[in-house]
């Protein structure tokens, strides 16, 4: 995953990304403008309405904070785009992490859990059985405390990562604190620019601008 010669400067999670690219709507799909608003905003300076950046709501909880990065460029086939238009901006776990190395500006989550039965007898497919009844009779019987599915005096593993997106350190102009407009406000970003003018708002649901200070001055190597 890091190459034996890279070092890690931060990494920071970010579940949920957003796309602000012209032709494009918020989850990367294009974005169709009916004739009407076309002719309607023809001449004029901006878009008509204000751009509104919002995460996944979940209709039975709270509303979301909204994304965690925003991947902006002037149009589709961008740098910024290509480098994360194979990931679902909802798809990732809790887990996917945004990390800055010496070389690399890598997207990591976990990989999912694999289990292979095919080709299973009869006899491998009723110890299985047999265990999973056992199993499910110690679960009940138990009276360890549990948090989540963490359980007391058990050393909590960490997933196994894998890189899901990558872009090139030579690709990457700056790395700055910036403010983006989301729907309700402005808030401070960590701003990753590419040589072709695109890149990624990192918000992170972070609204202290030292915290970014902070990452900036990692980028660099300070310490």
């Amino acid at each position: 995953m890091i190459e034996p010669d890279e070092q890690l400067l931060w990494a920071a999670f970010g579940p949920e990304f957003a796309y602000d690219i012209e032709g494009l709507d918020a989850l990367g799909e294009p974005q169709h403008i009916p004739l009407t608003q076309g002719l309607e905003t023809m001449g004029r300076s901006g878009p008509a309405t204000p751009l509104e950046l919002t995460g996944p709501a979940d209709e039975s909880g709270p509303p979301s904070r909204g994304p965690d990065v925003v991947v902006f460029g002037d149009g589709p086939g961008c740098h910024a785009h290509n480098g994360v238009r194979h990931l679902d901006p909802r798809g990732g776990t809790r887990s996917r992490t945004w990390a800055l190395t010496s070389t690399r500006l890598l997207v990591l989550d976990t990989r999912p859990t694999r289990r292979q039965h095919a080709g299973d007898s009869p006899t491998s497919f009723l110890r299985r059985t047999l265990g999973l009844g056992k199993e499910l009779v110690d679960i009940v019987t138990d009276r360890t405390k549990r948090y989540g599915e963490h359980v007391e005096g058990v050393p909590v593993a960490a997933k196994p990562m894998a890189v899901y997106g990558t872009f090139a350190k030579s690709t990457i102009t700056e790395i700055a604190v910036a403010r983006r407009r989301t729907q309700w406000r402005t808030r401070p970003c960590l701003r990753v620019s590419f040589v072709d003018g695109s890149g990624l708002d990192l918000l992170l649901g972070v609204d202290d601008e030292s915290v970014f200070e902070w990452m900036v001055a990692l980028s660099r190597g300070d310490r």
